[in-house]
């Protein structure tokens, strides 16, 4: 049994990634952070976890001691460096996932989306979770990525969770209700996320409302003429046909349908032919497949268990 200690246990996602290891036997959680919640047990913090183990507040040298097999740190971007550092020196065999954007691409660490290579995650010690916006948009352009002939857009519309639990505008009841808040244009950083793993640029535009969890991306694609719908279809089957939690279907799919599930839906797939452009949705859950149930698979193919 794999320990995993979860920096920043408070957010919606730490919450996620707290039922997920405990209802793995193949991992135990037996470190837990978190400077609001410090003092209560997991039992305590989050409804329906089972175990009595103590949420504490550390500091990075102090956490690092422990010496755990995995670290998930499920901070807000900017501050998991110390703690980055800190696990290095103290603990170099240990193994680091970081759910924020402070690794992804950057050299040394292996960008953890299993559908794009899971050969790299076997027996890596560093690895960025991607993010959820770039998970679902990704998903959808990646099978035509050699194909593009021009920019493809990515429109994305994700519940309020996403805004994590700090109050703001994008996760205000009463901003939110009967309404959708566009917000990040130009400068989203799913945006580079995602043209750094199609090697093309893409142009993005996130929007969030009412609904608590969930997200749909829906991608238009202009590709080469020469492409029929029936060969995109099946480039997209060859795609994912090795995934568990990739599935494709003929009708668009709806963030209510996956929500709460590990999956990654597919969907709607059109194409025009005159212009060349092809159409389809991806819609995921932002807090398991965007984020935790992707990092416990992100560990099991770490650590050989996948």
């Amino acid at each position: 049994m794999r320990t995993i200690g979860l920096i920043g246990a408070r957010g919606y996602v730490g919450r996620e990634v707290v039922r997920l290891v405990e209802a793995d036997p193949r991992f135990e959680l037996t470190l837990a952070t978190s400077r609001e919640l410090a003092g209560k047990t997991l039992g305590e913090a989050f409804e329906g976890a089972q175990g009595d183990l103590a949420i504490e507040q550390l500091g990075p040298e102090e956490a690092a001691a422990r010496g755990c097999d995995a670290y998930v740190l499920g901070l807000p971007n900017g501050l998991a460096a110390p703690f980055v550092e800190a696990i290095e020196a103290a603990s170099p065999n240990s193994a680091i996932l970081d759910l924020s954007a402070d690794y992804r691409h950057r050299e040394g660490w292996v960008y953890g989306l299993p559908e794009l290579g899971r050969m790299p995650i076997r027996g890596a010690r560093r690895i960025a979770n991607p993010g959820c916006y770039a998970t679902a948009a990704t998903l959808a352009l990646w099978p035509v990525r050699d194909i593009l002939t021009g920019i493809p857009s990515a429109f994305g519309i994700s519940g309020y969770s996403g805004a994590g639990t700090t109050p703001g505008p994008k996760n205000d009841p009463e901003r939110l209700r009967d309404n959708i808040l566009p917000y990040g244009f130009g400068g989203h950083n799913h945006q580079d996320e995602v043209a750094a793993n199609i090697g093309a640029p893409v142009a993005f535009a996130p929007h969030v409302a009412s609904f608590f969890r969930g997200l749909i991306v829906t991608c238009t694609a202009p590709v080469d003429k020469a492409y029929a719908l029936s060969s995109l279809r099946a480039r997209y089957a060859a795609a994912y046909a090795d995934s568990d939690v990739v599935r494709m279907q003929d009708e668009p799919p709806e963030p209510r349908a996956v929500a709460g599930t590990a999956a990654a839906v597919l969907g709607g797939i059109a194409y025009h032919e005159d212009s060349g452009v092809l159409t389809l949705s991806c819609a995921l859950d932002n807090l398991l497949k965007g984020a935790a149930s992707q990092a416990m698979e992100n560990l099991r193919l770490a650590f050989g268990e996948a």
